[in-house]
């Protein structure tokens, strides 16, 4: 009995990342910035267009897209061993106290990025092939929140919300799409735990996701984040037949909580878009 299956929660929130699935925003221009030199610097100039061309090429559906295959193929992995070497670059250097957790969380995020994109073209199931999709989905989003707020540094001034989310967002994007594979009816056990092992991981990225510039919305997607780790940990023991630390009773009010945290989220997302 699969007591930790989620009630789905159907809103233009998830519907609206389709409109982001290919370019990101780009950063505020950095002639303000300061003139002391950063390490991140030349990172928050070119990072935005290198995330773009490889989102360009695995989630393009357009007919130009779909002509420029190949070529976009090439420009993507020439993208991905540029990230790779300024994430590499800025591993080795001191930043500034402002810019020190954003750093750590690009290079984190950037190898993240990196080991799905190696991944890839390897897998020949199609679990494997759908998990390491999702995976270049929403850590290049994240890789943007990285770089937008790297620029925000440098350059000074409110970090802006509909511009920082997109990372998160995805991440959430993500996890729904996993929650709606659990519930499925079609679902087997096997399915079931590809997708509880998705969510359990999506969990704990999305809890790393929560340095935006609203305080309520990083308590309430670390809120979240927890929960669905939580309930993916014990549904994953119980489909693994191992002992499970939390009764049948207590994962059904979890997983409904859920469904309901979820609720929390999507309003205000829409409230603090609308504030711009």
């Amino acid at each position: 009995m699969m007591v930790f299956r989620t009630k789905v929660v159907v809103s233009l929130f998830v519907v609206s990342l389709l409109a982001t699935s290919v370019s990101l925003s780009s950063a505020p221009t950095l002639a303000s910035a300061s003139a002391a030199p950063s390490p991140t610097n030349d990172v928050a100039k070119h990072a935005f267009g290198y995330i773009n061309t490889i989102r360009n090429y695995f989630f393009c559906v357009s007919a130009i897209c779909k002509k420029n295959r190949a070529s976009d193929e090439v420009a993507s992995g020439k993208a991905m061993k540029a990230l790779v070497a300024e994430a590499r670059m800025l591993s080795t250097k001191v930043w500034p106290a402002k810019e020190e957790a954003i750093a750590i969380k690009f290079v984190t995020d950037v190898g993240a990025l990196s080991n799905a994109y190696i991944a890839y073209p390897k897998e020949t199931s199609a679990q494997a092939i759908a998990r390491n999709t999702a995976s270049i989905y929403y850590q290049s989003a994240n890789v943007g929140s990285d770089t937008y707020l790297m620029t925000v540094a440098l350059k000074g001034g409110p970090v802006k919300f509909p511009q920082w989310s997109v990372g998160a967002i995805a991440v959430l994007y993500a996890m729904q799409l996993d929650t709606q594979a659990l519930n499925a009816k079609s679902a087997t056990a096997s399915d079931a735990l590809y997708a509880s092992q998705n969510l359990e991981r999506e969990a704990t990225i999305l809890n790393a996701d929560a340095n935006g510039p609203n305080a309520q919305f990083n308590t309430l997607i670390k809120t979240f984040a927890r929960t669905q780790l939580t309930v993916s940990t014990n549904a994953i023991a119980l489909l693994e037949h191992k002992k499970v630390t939390l009764s049948n009773g207590a994962l059904s009010a979890l997983s409904t909580m859920l469904g309901q945290q979820f609720t929390q989220i999507v309003t205000l997302e829409k409230s603090l878009v609308k504030k711009k």
